[in-house]
């Protein structure tokens, strides 16, 4: 009997899209703000990611330009001091070549020299029968120049042979040395290239510094003009947040102080175990007020009536949505003076009391809420408007 209208009440209390259709326009233009600001406040924070990113490849770039600084410095250190080896190495060359020119000179001249002996030698012919028949000198003094004549050639002849063995030696001396050059030529290039490398990835990474520098600078500038736009939404947000707060508040800031929706006895207490005249028992999410029948019954506050009619187990029910998803629902009404749909005023007539609305039940029920969630009403109605019965109050 009971389950019925619990399921019809969550129906008021716990449904979003009845809570959305029935926002004030206050609360759309609020909750519109709160998107706007949202968004911006999102923007804010991107930009400020981005920013640090930012921050954090400068602090990186800067890193790498201050290592291929260094790097560039110790090319140029290998660069100057090949280009030392390569000139001290030429100079050598040059030396070894004069070297090989002075000897190639002394050994032409010595070979030009065997080369005319050899002639003298060869016109003046051999030894025979001829020379000793018609020569003047005697035998053994023509075989002692002839052997005299033939040291001066062997002498000669090894003199050359010194001369070739020291050209060759110098030929390799410059060969090798040649070498070397083109090896110290070849790192210098090398060394000379990796400069350039070098150079160039500076190059890059200081415009690209120059870039993210650029970068930063406009995330900064829209963090800048963002912030004023949420400054204005934020203003604008609190005006109109003026604006409704005293709507808002009119109900919970007046708690304790609420007119009941009858001056009477409270026979059931909030939360108090109750069985009614049914043998029904259960805890009440409210509480029962007891008043002579023909008592008019009266909104404890402004709001829109929500539903007024019959609702089975609790007979007829007004339900009234005070703000901000604050309700009061008064059951066990004798006749309903209200319609589903109209605005009420704090103490405006809602209906009246009698015999037939508490046929299972004594009294007029009632119950506060917020959301779906049941609230304490002697908490929120005038303590000096009520009263207990003798034997609760003694």
């Amino acid at each position: 009997m009971v389950l019925f209208p619990l399921f019809v009440l969550s129906l008021f209390f716990a449904s979003p899209s009845y809570c959305l259709e029935n926002k004030s326009s206050s609360d759309r233009e609020i909750t519109e703000f709160r998107i706007k600001l949202l968004r911006i406040q999102q923007g804010i924070s991107n930009q400020e990611n981005s920013i640090q990113k930012a921050e954090n490849q400068e602090r990186n770039l800067l890193l790498e330009l201050e290592i291929l600084d260094k790097k560039r410095a110790e090319q140029q250190v290998k660069l100057t001091k090949y280009e030392e080896q390569i000139v001290q190495q030429h100079a050598l060359i040059n030396k070894e070549t004069s070297k090989l020119n002075v000897i190639r000179s002394e050994k032409n001249n010595a070979s030009s020299h065997l080369g005319k002996r050899i002639k003298a030698y060869y016109t003046m012919g051999n030894i025979g029968l001829l020379n000793v028949t018609f020569s003047t000198k005697a035998l053994p003094e023509l075989l002692q120049f002839h052997d005299a004549y033939n040291e001066m050639l062997k002498y000669d002849q090894n003199v050359i042979g010194v001369y070739k063995k020291t050209i060759d030696n110098l030929e390799r001396t410059k060969k090798a040395l040649t070498l070397q050059e083109s090896v110290l030529q070849d790192f210098m290039d090398h060394a000379m290239k990796g400069k350039k490398e070098i150079i160039k990835t500076t190059e890059e990474k200081k415009a690209l510094l120059t870039h993210i520098r650029t970068q930063t600078k406009l995330h900064k500038q829209a963090i800048i003009e963002m912030e004023q736009v949420s400054d204005a939404l934020s203003n604008a947000l609190v005006a109109l947040k003026n604006k409704t707060n005293t709507q808002k508040y009119r109900f919970s800031s007046n708690k304790g102080r609420l007119p009941p929706p009858v001056d009477g006895v409270i026979v059931t207490l909030f939360q108090e175990k109750n069985t009614n005249k049914l043998g029904i028992a259960r805890k009440s999410p409210g509480i029962t007020l007891e008043a002579a029948d023909g008592t008019k019954i009266k909104a404890i506050g402004e709001g829109s009536v929500l539903f007024s009619g019959y609702l089975r187990g609790y007979g007829n029910t007004v339900i009234i949505h005070h703000g901000y998803q604050y309700y009061s629902v008064t059951s066990r009404i004798e006749k309903l003076l209200i319609h589903q749909g109209d605005s009420v005023k704090e103490a405006s007539l809602i209906g009246i009391m009698g015999d037939a609305a508490t046929l299972f039940e004594g009294g007029l029920y009632f119950e506060i809420r917020h959301g779906k969630n049941p609230l304490n009403p002697i908490l929120w109605l005038d303590p000096n408007r009520l009263s207990l019965p003798e034997e609760l109050s003694n």
